[in-house]
């Protein structure tokens, strides 16, 4: 590399990239790297750094107080790639990692951070009230960038915390309007599954297609996935993840790896005799281990047909006109994705099984999820529990008002 004097003293190019000269507090010289820039501006850095290090031999300043004011300098992407690289030291995984990126990428971007201490506890504060989001995703934004910040303070990157826990207020998740899931009852589940081997509903109708007979194979697919999910308490990202080799057919188990679960730990779960005898018939004659069981996860739009199609909701309209009647109850309860989830938990406590074991089946870490938020009781279930404990004259009474109504 060609190296070239400069007007100003200890200052020189190697190359195209500028370097000066400075003698350390310990005695030795050293070039230090510049950068681009001019001569000058590397000339002046040069006397800032040499008269720190006179002043730490002289015993009148830290040599770490350099060393930190250097890190909080460098660009702020470059630090959250190190503090990446921790969490990943401490064992998180993948996906935690991912959303940790994404979400410290997000506030820097519209806090407009170049640096470390640019991050201002005003800037984030503006950044998570505009977003249009949950309390719950704005929450997990909000531990992202003070976890950055706490690691850079405590690690050296950052002469204090830019960004202390008390001025940036977490928001209540109580305040949000909650959107409600609804499970299905096992009439609604079973017409669900039969519609979907009935070929008459995809060969003509609204939905007219150029391959009737693959998009007869697309369903049938489509229902091997619904009824594992449905059976299992399985969220639809981990059905579409399963491989053959994650399944025992003859022994009646799933195994879903814990790369793949949502609390990264790997669940064993048994499955039933229709749910093997679905995935039987679906297994191609010679699959290979590593072969993903489905082409994918249906979509929100395919969802919605296939209820329509079962009958359990009414469509109106084609395409941007398309609107659906049931989907949503008077309640406000909708027949999501989330709902074959919510229904397997549901169908667990209507057959009497124990809360422990429900919790264990659904992975829940807290028995109120199973017991409050995933299980769909409906009022004719506890009207039912009620009249249970009433005396016997007044339920026979009810019945024998009932028999004369009919």
């Amino acid at each position: 590399m060609k190296k070239r004097a400069t007007r100003y003293p200890g200052v020189r190019w190697h190359g195209d990239v500028l370097y000066y000269r400075v003698s350390l507090a310990g005695g030795k010289r050293a070039e230090i790297k510049y950068g681009s820039g001019t001569p000058k501006e590397a000339f002046l850095a040069r006397q800032e750094r040499q008269d720190h290090e006179d002043r730490v031999k002289a015993g009148l300043a830290d040599p770490r107080k350099r060393k930190v004011e250097e890190h909080a300098a460098r660009p702020l992407l470059d630090l959250m790639r190190e503090y990446l690289d921790h969490i990943e030291g401490k064992g998180v995984s993948n996906g935690h990692k991912k959303n940790t990126e994404a979400y410290i990428r997000e506030g820097i971007r519209l806090c407009g951070a170049k640096r470390i201490l640019d991050l201002e506890p005003h800037r984030v504060n503006r950044w998570l009230s505009d977003l249009s989001l949950s309390a719950r995703s704005k929450n997990a934004r909000r531990t992202a960038i003070l976890a950055l910040c706490r690691w850079a303070s405590d690690y050296g990157r950052a002469p204090r915390n830019p960004v202390p826990s008390g001025l940036i207020p977490k928001f209540d998740k109580n305040a949000d309007r909650k959107r409600l899931s609804r499970a299905m009852s096992r009439e609604e589940g079973q017409a669900l599954f039969e519609a979907l081997l009935d070929p008459e509903k995809f060969a003509g109708g609204s939905d007219k297609s150029d391959k009737p007979k693959q998009a007869a194979r697309d369903a049938r697919e489509r229902r091997v996935f619904y009824i594992l999910a449905a059976n299992t308490g399985l969220r639809w990202r981990e059905v579409a993840r399963l491989r053959w080799q994650d399944f025992d057919l003859d022994a009646g188990v799933v195994v879903v790896p814990a790369g793949q679960t949502k609390n990264g730990k790997r669940a064993e779960l048994p499955l039933v005799a229709p749910v093997v005898q679905a995935l039987a018939q679906h297994r191609p004659a010679w699959p290979t281990s590593s072969d993903l069981v489905f082409s994918g996860q249906p979509t929100l739009k395919t969802w919605k047909r296939d209820l329509a199609r079962a009958g359990i909701i009414t469509r109106h309209g084609k395409g941007d006109e398309e609107s659906y009647t049931g989907y949503v109850d008077e309640r406000g309860r909708r027949l999501d994705r989330k709902c074959l989830r919510m229904s397997f938990c549901t169908w667990l406590k209507a057959a009497g099984v124990d809360l422990r074991d429900a919790q264990r089946l659904m992975r829940h870490s807290d028995p109120k999820l199973t017991s409050g938020v995933y299980t769909d009781i409906r009022i004719s279930n506890l009207r039912n529990a009620v009249e249970s404990i009433q005396p016997t004259d007044a339920r026979q009474a009810k019945n024998t008002s009932g028999r004369q109504t009919a």
